[in-house]
């Protein structure tokens, strides 16, 4: 398959789920890319989690503001990504998966589909490939059971080799700023 070149998400307005492991260099297309996440997700109607860090969030939530109306922006659910991923100590797998679900679950109780996006960050120099692919491997697994779409966002700063080719292979897509794929290396766990 050709990948799909494009400068915005919003060629992934037909993808209604999927598991994308995006990896990012620059943040304004990082932000643009966001926010055309949640506009398609607005117009198929859905509830949207996204979960950032810190640096990103007032960003965020400004551009939100100023771009969907107060009853769009009801179904957008933002919260803070250390939660997710320092709170029970640096990636701690049970945590994250704690948060999730409790995130989820508040957000899917009007019955309507979800969609995700979270920038995926670990305070280690050295972060260990296995947990990362376990924890994602778990994620896919999730994703796929739930008919969801979930973007996992990682900088390109903290991805080595390793790292990079662990996650194409528990991600069924690979996303940069400005380039869409399926992984060639994804392996369905």
């Amino acid at each position: 398959m050709r990948p799909i070149t494009t400068h915005t998400i919003l060629n992934l307005e037909n993808l209604k789920e999927g598991h994308i492991f995006y990896r990012f260099k620059d943040k304004d297309a990082y932000i643009n890319n966001l926010i055309s996440f949640i506009a398609v997700g607005l117009v198929n109607g859905d509830n949207i989690l996204i979960i950032e860090s810190m640096k990103n969030l007032p960003k965020i939530k400004k551009e939100v503001t100023q771009k969907f109306s107060k009853e769009q922006q009801t179904s957008i659910r933002m919260v803070n990504n250390f939660d997710y991923y320092f709170s029970g100590g640096d990636f701690n797998t049970a945590t994250i998966l704690k948060h999730f679900e409790k995130d989820l679950t508040l957000i899917k109780k009007v019955n309507r589909s979800v969609r995700t996006w979270a920038h995926v960050e670990w305070a280690s120099d050295n972060p260990d490939a296995e947990q990362l692919r376990d924890y994602e491997g778990i994620a896919d697994d999730f994703v796929v059971r739930e008919r969801m779409i979930s973007v996992c966002a990682y900088s390109c700063n903290s991805l080595s080799p390793i790292l990079h080719s662990a996650l194409e292979q528990v991600h069924k897509y690979v996303m940069t700023d400005d380039d869409f794929t399926i992984s060639k290396s994804y392996k369905k766990p």
